[in-house]
Order: C-alpha cells, then structure tokens, then sequence
C-alpha cells in the first residue's frame, strides 16, 4: 500500500512540476498515475490531503538536493553545490506552486516550515564557510536570497542565470562577512 501511495505522490509532483497548482487535480494525477479517480481517492480522499502528500515530499527533495551544500569543501565549493540547485527549475516550481497552498492549508504550511528547518544546518555551514556569523537574521537572509534566485534563475532560464546567481550569492556573503568585522553602530537616537 505505500508503494501505490508513494506512486501517486509522485504522478502528483509530475502534474506540478509540469502544470503548476492549476493542473493539480484529482483526475489529472489519477491519470498521470494509471489510477481510476476512484482507486487514487481511496489512499487520498481529498485534494487537500494529496496536496499534503506532495507538500512533505517536495520538501523532503530539496533538502536531500541541498544536502551537498554541507558536504563540499571551502566556501566556493559550498556556493556552488547550492547554485546547482536553484538554477535547476524543476524543484523551484514545485516549491513555488506549494507556497501559494501555504497560505491557507495549515499542514503545506508545516511542510514549509519543515523545509527552513531543514536547510538551516545547510545554511549555517554557508555562512561558516564564508566567516558570517550564524544568527536567525543572516539565516533568514540567505534564505530570502536563495529563494529569490532561484525565482529569478526559473523565470530567465536556469543555467543561464547562474553567473548572475552567483554574483547575487557572493556580494550577499561576503557583504555579511564584512559587516560582521565592523565594529557595532550605535542605535541612532531619536
């Protein structure tokens, strides 16, 4: 039975991926899985309940895609494992179909919290990588980054993106890196 659920899972993410939330339907992923809508109903009832489905497993993909970020030697290596991935669009647009459901469905919304969660060790090793500080705001930054890259690599053709993708992430870094060897200004005071 987990085989067949794990099968629609993944017709779900195909009708996605190639369609974006609009062609997510319950018809549609039954076809696309060779399933009668009947039979796909049984292991989901809902669209929404396939939608959480999809949701954790896309998630669970971008972090095993992102995993070589922690694994690669010296900052530069680091950057581009992570430039691997959001040039790529397949994940991208799944990811970004999934943010619009976030909003009103509280369990996508778990698994996009589960996907910050997820990245942040990720990430961290990053900003170690390039001397930054780890703090919820440098990860929330790099995070906001990448993920607008990865917007922008989807929308102006993924790979040729890249050289600009790049210049995005290393200004970002390196102009963390900088900062935090300033001395602290003080609060202006009003």
């Amino acid at each position: 039975m987990a085989d067949r659920r794990g099968e629609i899972v993944r017709a779900a993410l195909d009708v996605v991926r190639e369609g974006g939330l609009g062609a997510f339907t319950q018809p549609r992923v039954a076809r696309r899985a060779g399933l009668r809508q009947s039979h796909l109903t049984y292991y989901f009832p809902t669209r929404d309940d396939l939608l959480a489905a999809v949701a954790h497993e896309a998630v669970q993909q971008r972090i095993a895609a992102l995993a070589p970020v922690g694994d690669a030697e010296g900052a530069e290596g680091k950057l581009a494992a992570l430039l691997d991935v959001l040039v790529a669009p397949e994940q991208t647009r799944v990811l970004l179909a999934l943010t619009q459901s976030a909003e009103l469905d509280d369990a996508v919304r778990a698994s996009m919290a589960q996907l910050g969660r997820g990245i942040a060790p990720l990430g961290a090793a990053l900003l170690t990588a390039f001397g930054v500080p780890v703090t919820p705001t440098a990860l929330d930054a790099l995070q906001t980054t990448s993920t607008g890259v990865a917007v922008l690599a989807l929308a102006q053709g993924g790979e040729q993106f890249r050289p600009r993708a790049e210049a995005v992430l290393t200004t970002l870094l390196t102009g963390m890196s900088d900062h935090s060897r300033e001395a602290p200004c003080p609060r202006a005071s009003r």
